[in-house]
């Protein structure tokens, strides 16, 4: 894709005015990035019913904003996968603990592993970063969203208030590929802060 076309949004932050603009900027960034490839991962928006059922599976509702985007957009293959509404081989919405059982290797004998525990049984993964294991996660309770690193202390972290936020930064991370700058992290540095950057992708 040209990255001067007219469509290309604008390498930059947006502020939203509502909820309508947000959707449309993420519409806009799918596309930007699915127009990079020959035969790209379709747009495949859900039927409510299927998230009806999924949050029965679950026993809670899916934050409002992850509920819009499945409903609304709901392309998994991006900058980063994000888990499907429908039940699917390592990559479907569901608890941290069927996603990942290995959960249970990790915490064996670990001094901290009943609030570890606690923490673990109210997270719902919802995006795979690349495949290799590391998980996003909201709160079943709060709708914070925490990110699982198997293979790093702390396992667990915090990292945005709600999923909008992640799906903001997932969107951007498609527009940097888009404007040919996938391998320059400067403005989600500055976005995010070092520290997130660090623990995310490093």
């Amino acid at each position: 894709m040209n990255p001067e076309s007219s469509e290309l949004p604008p390498l930059a932050w947006p502020e939203f005015t509502d909820e309508t603009a947000r959707l449309a900027w993420w519409r806009a960034c799918i596309q930007a990035w699915r127009e990079q490839w020959n035969n790209p991962a379709p747009v495949a928006p859900v039927n409510a019913k299927e998230i009806d059922a999924l949050e029965q599976r679950l026993g809670c509702t899916l934050p409002p904003l992850l509920r819009r985007y499945h409903e609304t957009l709901g392309a998994l293959e991006l900058a980063e996968r994000l888990c499907s509404v429908t039940p699917a081989k390592y990559a479907s919405i569901e608890p941290l603990l069927a996603a990942y059982p290995g959960i249970h290797d990790i915490l064996e004998g670990a001094s901290d592993a009943a609030s570890q525990w606690a923490l673990v049984n109210q997270l719902i993964a919802f995006g795979d970063y690349l495949s290799n294991g590391n998980l996003w996660c909201f709160h079943r309770e709060t709708g914070e969203v925490w990110y699982f690193d198997h293979d790093s202390s702390p396992m667990l972290t915090q990292i945005f208030t709600d999923v909008g936020q992640y799906l903001d930064v997932l969107m951007f991370k498609c527009l940097l590929e888009a404007h040919g700058e996938e391998d320059n992290e400067d403005l989600l540095r500055e976005h995010l802060g070092d520290d997130v950057v660090e623990e995310w992708m490093y």
